[in-house]
C-alpha cells in the first residue's frame, strides 16, 4: 500500500486504466473472439511521444500483468498499449507474428507493441517471427 501511495498521480491513473483495460480484453478475447481483431486506422493527429509517458505505459501493463488473476498473455497486453496510446495520441504500431517451436514443432503467434522502434510489451527478438500484420 505504501508503494502505491508514493506513486506519482499519472502513474496510478494508468494503473486504474490499464487494470479495467486488462479485464475488458480478457472478457472481450474470452467470450467475444470475433470482434476482438486488431483494426488498421487511418492515423489521426499525432503528438510526440513523450519517453517519460511511453516508459509509464510500459509500467502499467506489467505492473498490472503481474497481479491479475485472469489471464493476460501478449495480445492483451498490446491491445492495453495499443487503447493508451491511443488516449494519449501516441503513435505506435502492433505486430503479430508467428514462428515454429524449435523443440516441440508447434506453431506459436507472439503480439508486440513498438513506439518509435522501442519495446512496449511483448518483448522478443522479432528475426524469430514471420510477421503477419502490423497494425498502427
Amino acid at each position: 500500500m505504501r508503494r502505491f501511495l508514493r506513486l506519482s498521480r499519472r502513474r496510478k491513473l494508468l494503473l486504474f486504466a490499464t487494470l479495467v483495460l486488462s479485464f475488458c480484453s480478457w472478457i472481450l478475447m474470452r467470450f467475444f473472439r470475433k470482434s476482438a481483431r486488431f483494426e488498421r486506422r487511418k492515423r489521426g493527429p499525432e503528438r510526440e511521444a513523450d519517453a517519460r509517458l511511453v516508459s509509464d505505459i510500459r509500467w502499467a501493463v506489467f505492473a498490472v500483468n503481474r497481479y491479475v488473476p485472469w489471464e493476460n498473455v501478449c495480445r492483451h497486453q498490446a491491445w492495453q498499449a495499443l487503447y493508451l496510446c491511443r488516449y494519449y495520441g501516441i503513435p505506435c504500431e502492433i505486430f503479430v507474428g508467428f514462428r515454429k517451436n524449435k523443440e516441440s514443432g508447434e506453431i506459436e503467434g507472439h503480439a508486440w507493441t513498438l513506439i518509435k522502434g522501442e519495446f512496449v510489451t511483448g518483448f522478443c527478438d522479432p528475426e524469430e517471427y514471420t510477421v503477419q500484420g502490423v497494425y498502427a
